[in-house]
């Protein structure tokens, strides 16, 4: 067998009298840690964000590409997100409408304090009952959700009460061209909160990228793992999701806190 595979008989023996190791330098504690870590967050977290809470969950620094390996090893794998290609569109004449807001955030999506760029957007998802629409708003200071609400239709009713849970600020809110942003009831009430208007041009979905990314983790990560649920259990996984996401994912662009940790810091 060694002269087959090439393998020196003392290096076989060796390996044989240790108790047959999955691998090299493999340790069955680090082993066993990355694999409960890794279950335990339901396979969300990649290489380097399981590294990362690892080392502030249990106390052990681990480098990623020892975490990455040994993930290979015991055959696990992360929820894979799905990134979509920009199709870039050529730009459509603008139409002249008197409730049309300026891009104010002009891609720039950094910002120094909580409650100065806010960012909101609806999205649809399947349910065994029909589909449900998730209105949110995302604060880009720490990436939290701040405000959602969910309705089995697609109106009025779903972004005005969205902006109705939303404190008061002092800064932009930003949005698409969606016909429901262009409603004198949801410009009245984003004023009455205290925010001005920001909208993408038509067509720029990319314009009002960190919503959108929020719609696509939560769906690659929590939604369709699940698979086809009721509108009444969807509801709570969306609520259990975001909760778990403001108070427990951490993120590199936060130095590896959660949005709310990061906030309490800052």
């Amino acid at each position: 067998m060694c002269n087959v595979l090439d393998i020196k008989r003392q290096a076989y023996y060796k390996w044989f009298n240790k108790g047959k190791p999955i691998a090299n330098n493999f340790n069955r504690e680090h082993a066993i840690i990355i694999s409960e870590e890794h279950i335990r967050l339901e396979r969300k977290y990649g290489v380097e964000r399981l590294s990362k809470e690892i080392g502030q969950i249990r106390g052990i620094i681990m480098n990623h590409k020892k975490v990455r390996r040994y993930l290979r090893l015991l055959g696990l794998s992360c929820v894979a997100r799905v990134r979509k290609p920009h199709k870039h569109k050529q730009e459509q004449k603008k139409k002249n409408h008197m409730n049309m807001a300026p891009n104010l955030l002009n891609n720039n999506f950094t910002s120094s304090a909580s409650g100065k760029k806010l960012s909101t957007d609806v999205s649809y998802i399947e349910c065994t009952d029909g589909w449900l629409y998730l209105s949110e708003v995302k604060d880009l200071f720490n990436n939290q959700i701040i405000s959602h609400y969910t309705s089995d239709r697609n109106n009025l009713d779903l972004v005005t009460k969205t902006i109705k849970k939303l404190p008061k600020g002092n800064g932009i809110i930003h949005s698409d061209q969606g016909s429901l942003y262009y409603s004198h009831e949801y410009i009245e009430r984003t004023q009455n909160k205290g925010y001005t208007r920001s909208m993408s041009r038509k067509g720029a979905c990319w314009e009002n990228s960190p919503i959108e990314n929020w719609f696509s983790q939560l769906k690659q990560e929590h939604i369709y793992p699940l698979g086809l649920i009721s509108k009444k259990q969807m509801k709570k996984e969306i609520k259990k999701y975001v909760q778990w996401y403001n108070t427990e994912r951490i993120q590199k662009s936060l130095n590896w806190l959660s949005p709310i940790k990061f906030a309490l810091q800052n």
